[in-house]
């Protein structure tokens, strides 16, 4: 039984990729919303693990649920990149922005705000990663998500 239970929570690997698992929720957003969204690809990122795939995707349904509740924007962009030895997934808005360290998005401020950021981060941390908001009030919000390329989150 135990065995069942932990198979079943083990990430599998996206059916058609996390670039088309961005494009439907971007698209899902936008049509609900109104908020123009677009999805960049810079590199070759079609080949990451299962792990870092979901990772990555959760991560963006987290920063778009909050871009849908609290951002007021107009506009929000997903760049998928491929580094040198890393992947980077950045989220970027155009809405009214938020102090970040009030609400608890800084990675050493005080734990307040959403779940959202937090569990993120620490999911982003566990597979040796992180995770960095820059906002301000007023400004907009970019949220950098990233893992490294080796063993931890590393390409297969």
């Amino acid at each position: 039984e135990a065995r069942r239970v932990v198979g079943a929570l083990a990430p599998t690997p996206l059916e058609s990729g996390l670039v088309d698992a961005l494009g439907r929720i971007t698209a899902r957003l936008e049509q609900e919303t109104g908020v123009r969204t677009e999805v960049r690809v810079e590199g070759d990122v079609t080949s990451l693990p299962p792990g870092t795939e979901v990772a990555l995707l959760r991560t963006a349904q987290s920063a778009l649920a909050n871009v849908r509740q609290h951002a007021q924007a107009t506009s929000v962009v997903l760049t998928l990149a491929e580094a040198e030895d890393s992947v980077r997934l950045d989220v970027v808005d155009d809405g009214r922005g938020f102090d970040v360290a009030t609400l608890g998005a800084a990675p050493s401020g005080p734990v307040c705000g959403g779940y959202g950021l937090r569990a993120s981060r620490e999911r982003l941390l566990e597979l040796g990663g992180g995770l960095d908001v820059e906002s301000e009030p007023g400004s907009g919000t970019a949220l950098s998500a990233h893992l490294p390329r080796g063993p931890g989150g590393g390409w297969r």
